[in-house]
């Protein structure tokens, strides 16, 4: 499928205008060419990632084409009986509508695919079905999850917003992930919205909308990736027990995580129903059963905490250090493995320049809480090294630009002037 050039330039015409108007995005802070120019950039990385998985090599499995394939009966439908359209998300395709957290035969699998589906669908009525011109709604919507988050973060720090955009807009992998017809974009901008609205609620200046998407997105999140929602909990949790006090933030972390992590280990007595490592195990296997170019040679994790404790350099290797300089095969690898020594960079000069006994705002200890818990489960789980770049670039924005911000890069400048 080609370009339809006229309707695609209009429609991002449109977006764009659109953009310089909306009330939310004026209130960010970020001038209008900027954000319009994050917004095209996004766009034309989105068109880059479908022509990329429609290459002869990539179309059979890529995910991307298979929801525009499966969108077009959907769009028909949509447009012949509306009613049924709607209906048919909550109807099974199996006997049983299967396990909340498996990950085949089951409903709950199948309806985070479905949610991309008929959103397409709908976007298919607008775009005479081509699915290059989708990729302009996709990333529209997007935008407004990571201006949230830009906001957010912004509004604890003076570090320069070009310093803060970067991060979030411009980590190559997630411009790459995050900007295509797929699941990932639409999950970061629903945390970034949750963050925001939760933000509100805690500081009370929230209003009846930022609790209704705070259950909208919070419902999103955990319908796409039901792991990442569960996260949420200790990491929201401890952010509203550490904006209650004005110190000792990192003592609430610390207390709600081990407080969790003991818990977990009660319950996995009770038997394998109960037993949370059970399910972290399940989805190891089912990742040790595909095939792929990319696959790592792990050792097979058991649903036992002895396993779980032997299995965490190779998780912490997997979460945050894959691909190695030896396992580097094509582009996206090299790509991937420069912005883990980028990242790297970015961390020594936190640990070196950043003055630690700083009171650091809740909501970036949490960020950071909250990333790299997803990133340790993904390392758990996760055997191919392709699989890994793709899941960790949704968690890199999330955790890089607190990080980020807490660098005080206004005061490299005067203790150079004092030496």
């Amino acid at each position: 499928m080609k370009v339809d050039i006229i309707p695609f330039l209009l429609y991002l015409l449109l977006f764009c205008f659109i953009i310089t108007r909306i009330p939310f995005f004026k209130k960010s802070g970020i001038a209008w060419w900027l954000l319009v120019g994050l917004f095209v950039l996004k766009v034309f990385a989105g068109v880059a990632y479908g022509m990329y998985f429609n290459l002869p090599a990539q179309r059979a499995g890529a995910d991307t084409w298979r929801f525009y394939r499966e969108s077009l009966p959907e769009t028909e439908l949509l447009l012949h009986n509306p009613l049924l359209f709607v209906k048919s998300l909550f109807m099974s395709n199996y006997a049983e509508r299967g396990g909340l957290f498996s990950g085949s035969n089951s409903y709950w699998n199948d309806l985070k695919d479905n949610l991309i589906i008929k959103f397409l669908a709908i976007c298919n009525v607008f775009s005479r079905t081509n699915y290059f011109t989708n990729i302009l709604f996709f990333n529209f919507l997007h935008l407004f999850g990571l201006v949230a988050f830009y906001r957010l973060v912004k509004s604890f720090t003076n570090v320069h917003q070009y310093l803060l955009l970067i991060p979030i807009f411009l980590m190559s992998s997630f411009l790459f992930w995050g900007s295509g017809i797929h699941k990932d974009g639409i999950l970061l901008s629903a945390l970034g919205m949750f963050f925001y609205c939760f933000n509100r609620v805690i500081k009370k200046e929230s209003s009846s909308k930022h609790y209704l998407m705070i259950v909208f997105s919070f419902l999103l999140i955990f319908f796409i990736k039901s792991y990442v929602a569960i996260a949420l909990f200790p990491a929201v949790l401890s952010w509203w027990l550490a904006d209650r006090n004005n110190q000792r933030h990192q003592f609430y972390f610390f207390a709600v995580y081990s407080g969790g992590i003991m818990a977990l280990m009660a319950v996995a007595l009770l038997g394998d129903h109960y037993n949370a490592l059970f399910y972290v195990a399940n989805k190891q296997h089912e990742f040790l059963l595909l095939k792929g170019n990319s696959a790592i040679n792990v050792p097979t994790l058991l649903p036992t905490i002895e396993s779980v404790m032997h299995y965490l350099p190779t998780a912490i290797d997997v979460a945050l250090i894959r691909p190695h300089i030896s396992e580097i095969k094509n582009i996206a690898y090299i790509m991937a493995f420069g912005e883990t020594l980028l990242n790297a960079g970015i961390f020594i000069a936190f640990w070196f320049l950043a003055k630690h006994k700083r009171l650091r705002p809740p909501f970036y200890i949490c960020c950071i809480y909250f990333a790299l818990s997803v990133l340790l489960m993904d390392g758990y789980t996760v055997t191919f090294t392709g699989a890994i770049v793709r899941y960790r670039s949704l968690m890199l924005p999330i955790l890089m630009t607190p990080i980020v911000a807490m660098i005080p890069f206004s005061s490299i400048g005067k203790e150079k002037k004092r030496v």
